[in-house]
């Protein structure tokens, strides 16, 4: 039986995991390396975890070789389908995972999340979900905002330390598929908010409209967000590189929240046009930029 997956969090740091070097999980694991944790990791793609193990990580061959070195697993893959190919296709890895605690930090939709529960109780581990809101800068500085979903207070488990030094206070929402619930209600304010301020930016620069003296009005008002400032050179730019957070990973999280909209008997009509602009912005090559990019495919019919 699984013995070492609940632990008291004072006590010594334990050995994770972190599978999917991509970009969060990248920096994810550049973190937990630097605040002192025996760190492994494997990516589907071996070149994207070299200098991670010049940094002083176990870059391991396969993923069954890092749940066999790990207490704890972090989990920043793709989709839920490429988490239950990576932990549950194999004999090996699923034998792995006993006595583990698995921890699912992307974004999945809540039912998803469950299913996840159900088969790695199966296996023998504990898990919970903790997706987070943030990106590059915030993971380095373990500044991300934390959601965990768990069926009993996630305090208790072998994986809170690794949870607080990735944001220094993570927020226990509920059971297992509220905190997934949380993360897309929150992307999907991603893609409105984006839309909507790239509309009216385009308005204002067919008008020949001082882009400056706008901002200065919205930044008083009540309609102000930070991320219109954050966005605004990068579309006056039309400077998309280097994303935080790629254009085809919002129209992931789009579609789940989409699916998860209409089982739940919300309107999708507003989401759906949304859903439009982002797969125009993809249509233009521009998938793998910054999803301020989504300017472009709200001006340049």
């Amino acid at each position: 039986m699984a013995t070492n997956a609940v632990a008291n969090a004072g006590s010594e740091k334990c050995k994770v995991a972190v599978l999917g070097t991509g970009l969060l999980g990248a920096k994810v694991a550049e973190r937990l390396i630097h605040d002192g944790f025996d760190v492994a990791v494997w990516n589907r793609t071996s070149e994207k975890c070299a200098y991670l193990g010049e940094m002083g990580a176990k870059c391991c061959v396969s993923a069954t070789d890092a749940l066999s070195y790990c207490d704890v697993v972090l989990l920043y893959l793709s989709d839920a389908q490429a988490i239950e190919s990576t932990l549950f296709e194999e004999e090996s890895a699923v034998e792995a995972l006993a006595g583990k605690c698995v921890v699912q930090m992307g974004t999945i939709g809540p039912a998803e999340s469950k299913r996840l529960l159900e088969r790695t109780l199966v296996a023998d581990a504990k898990y919970l979900e903790a997706p987070v809101l943030g990106s590059l800068p915030e993971a380095i500085k373990g500044t991300l905002l934390v959601m965990v979903g768990a069926g009993e207070d996630p305090s208790n488990y072998t994986a809170w330390p690794v949870l607080q030094a990735l944001g220094q206070s993570p927020v226990y929402i509920g059971d297992v598929g509220t905190a997934a619930a949380v993360k897309l209600a929150l992307n999907q304010l991603i893609a409105s908010l984006t839309v909507g301020f790239s509309t009216s930016l385009g308005l204002l620069q067919a008008n020949n409209v001082d882009v400056d003296k706008f901002m200065g009005i919205l930044r008083e008002s009540a309609l102000y967000a930070p991320t219109f400032d954050k966005k605004l050179q990068r579309m006056l730019d039309r400077e998309y590189s280097n994303p935080n957070f790629p254009t085809k990973h919002l129209l992931k999280d789009i579609n789940l929240f989409l699916g998860e909209a209409e089982i739940a008997g919300i309107d999708t009509g507003t989401l759906k046009g949304l859903r439009g602009v982002v797969e125009r912005t993809l249509d233009m090559g521009l998938a793998d930029t910054d999803y301020s990019a989504l300017h472009d495919g709200v001006t340049k019919q």
